[in-house]
C-alpha cells in the first residue's frame, strides 16, 4: 500500500512540474465543445438535445488524447524495471498507474462537465445524471485507456495505435453512459442503466489491471 501511495504522489508531483501537459485533455474538450456549439448555430433547442452526447464524446476523445501520459514515461526511462527490482510488483504498478491516470487526467474532465452544461443550457437534473454517469464510467475509461498506454508506451507517442486499441473497448462505456444519463431523468440513480454502466466499469478494471501488468512486464523485458 505504501508503494502505491508513493507512486501516485510521484505522479502528482510530475504532473505539477509538467508545464500543464496534464491539461491537454481539458484544452481539447474546450475546443471540441465550443466548435460543436458554433456548428449548431446556437440553436438552444438543438443544443439541449445534443449537449449530453457531445459532452460524452468530448470526455472520451480527451481520454484517448491523454493515453501517452499512462506509463509511457516510466517505460521509456526504465523506471518500471527499477520499481520491479525494488520489490514493487507489476500488478501494484498497474493499479497505481490506472488510479493516478484517473485522478490526474480524467477527474478534471468530469469536474468541468457542469461548466460545459451551461453552454448547452442543460437542466439541473440532466447535469446531475451526466455527472453521476461519468463518475460510474470513470474506472472503465481509466482502465482501458491506461491499458492502451502500457501496450504502446515504449514506442514513444502511441498515437493512432493506442486509439485503435482502446477505442473499441470504450464504445460500450460510451453507449451505456449516454443511456444512463438519459435514464436518470425518468428513474433516477436506480435505473438499470447505471448498474450496467458501473458493472461494465468494474469488469474493465478486473480485466485491465492484470492485462496492464502483463504489458508492463513484457515491455520491460524488451
Amino acid at each position: 500500500m505504501s508503494a502505491l501511495v508513493k507512486i501516485i504522489t510521484r505522479d502528482f508531483v510530475r504532473a505539477a512540474r509538467s508545464a500543464g501537459s496534464w491539461a491537454y485533455g481539458l484544452v481539447f474538450m474546450a475546443i471540441f465543445l465550443s466548435l460543436s456549439a458554433i456548428a449548431l448555430d446556437g440553436d438552444m433547442t438543438v443544443l439541449r438535445q445534443m449537449g449530453v452526447p457531445l459532452i460524452w464524446l468530448a470526455v472520451t476523445f480527451a481520454a484517448l488524447m491523454s493515453v501517452d501520459h499512462a506509463f509511457s514515461e516510466d517505460l521509456r526511462d526504465g523506471t518500471t524495471g527499477q520499481l520491479w527490482l525494488s520489490g514493487v510488483s507489476y500488478l501494484s504498478q498497474s493499479t497505481s498507474g490506472i488510479l493516478s491516470f484517473a485522478l490526474i487526467q480524467l477527474c478534471p474532465l468530469v469536474l468541468t462537465a457542469p461548466l460545459w452544461s451551461l453552454l448547452f443550457d442543460l437542466s439541473g437534473p440532466t447535469v446531475w445524471g451526466l455527472i453521476i454517469a461519468l463518475l460510474c464510467a470513470l474506472p472503465g475509461l481509466a482502465a482501458f485507456t491506461a491499458l492502451a498506454g502500457a501496450l504502446t508506451g515504449p514506442r514513444g507517442k502511441g498515437g493512432f495505435l493506442a486509439i485503435f486499441i482502446s477505442a473499441p473497448m470504450l464504445v460500450p462505456i460510451l453507449i451505456f453512459g449516454m443511456a444512463a444519463s438519459d435514464a436518470f431523468l425518468m428513474r433516477g440513480i436506480a435505473a438499470v442503466e447505471f448498474r450496467a454502466l458501473f458493472g461494465l466499469s468494474l469488469l474493465a478494471l478486473a480485466v485491465s489491471i492484470p492485462a496492464t501488468a502483463a504489458a508492463l512486464a513484457a515491455n520491460t523485458d524488451r
